[in-house]
């Protein structure tokens, strides 16, 4: 049976721009990668060009592009919630997190993905995402809460996804108006420093398939020239996709270039043993 990627994220377009090599490359390994979105991204933007998306329609669609991408990107699932956007931390906690662990429990992943505690830039949604996320992990685990979402499930790993302090020293000097825009964020960016992270993939090899899936998402068209002009103008600043494991040994180093590597090791001893 294939091992299990599981993202968990706040918008459509997060888990392409963010981590799409990192799925990607599970993906062609075989693995059988899932995603779980909590909202269609409605509060997003409405078009591309002179073409313009009836707001009332911007979510369906975005949720339509995240569809789109995570086939470009070999995903095995897509689901799509329909939390509000711009709004993730004001729903009532419980809601959200037995959704994910119903969703957990059904897909039973056993590396899962979600936002880093500073929600990659200081993104309220995304900062909420990641601790519904880790909450929904532990009582996914428990028998005795609410059996009835499915039986229990424990994931063997969890990473966070973050902003490296290269990538945002990177964006803020091409870019001084998103410099300028997390300053207005009440959470600012922790700086994420090599001597920090607890595992850093690298994607080079995989940015041409990882610009296609970006691409899905049409309506995002000022974000997608923004990440156009990064790719053109700093390019080395794409070559990798930066985590903090949560657990277990929750953190930094030491630094992981794989993130099935200790899975499928355990996995091969367990078999050697049986």
């Amino acid at each position: 049976m294939a091992l299990k990627l599981a993202t968990i994220f706040a918008h459509p377009d997060d888990e392409t721009f963010g981590t799409g090599g990192t799925l990607i490359r599970y993906a062609r390994d075989g693995i059988a990668v899932h995603s779980l979105c909590l909202t269609e991204g409605e509060k997003g933007w409405a078009g591309v060009d002179d073409k313009i998306v009836p707001r009332e329609l911007v979510g369906p669609t975005r949720a339509n592009e995240l569809a789109e991408a995570g086939r470009r990107m070999g995903l095995t699932s897509v689901t799509c919630l329909r939390y509000p956007d711009g709004g993730l931390a004001d729903v009532k906690e419980e809601w959200v997190v037995r959704d994910i662990v119903r969703w957990l429990r059904d897909v039973r992943p056993e590396v899962v993905i979600i936002w880093g505690p500073d929600g990659g830039y200081g993104h309220p949604d995304h900062i909420a995402a990641g601790e519904r996320s880790l909450t929904a992990l532990e009582l996914a685990g428990m028998q005795r809460y609410e059996p009835e979402l499915g039986a229990h499930w424990h994931a063997k790993r969890c990473y966070r996804f973050v902003a490296s302090a290269d990538l945002i020293d990177r964006l803020s000097s091409l870019m001084p108006q998103f410099a300028q825009y997390m300053e207005t964020l009440a959470v600012k960016p922790q700086r994420w420093t090599r001597d920090r992270l607890g595992a850093a993939l690298d994607v080079r090899g995989l940015m041409d398939k990882k610009w296609d899936a970006m691409q899905a998402h049409r309506t995002q068209s000022p974000d997608l020239k923004m990440w156009q002009r990064v790719r053109e103008s700093e390019p080395a600043a794409l070559a990798e996709e930066a985590f903090i494991r949560a657990f277990p040994e929750p953190g930094g180093p030491p630094l992981e270039t794989d993130l099935f590597a200790v899975v499928r090791a355990r996995a091969a001893a367990a078999s050697r043993s049986s």
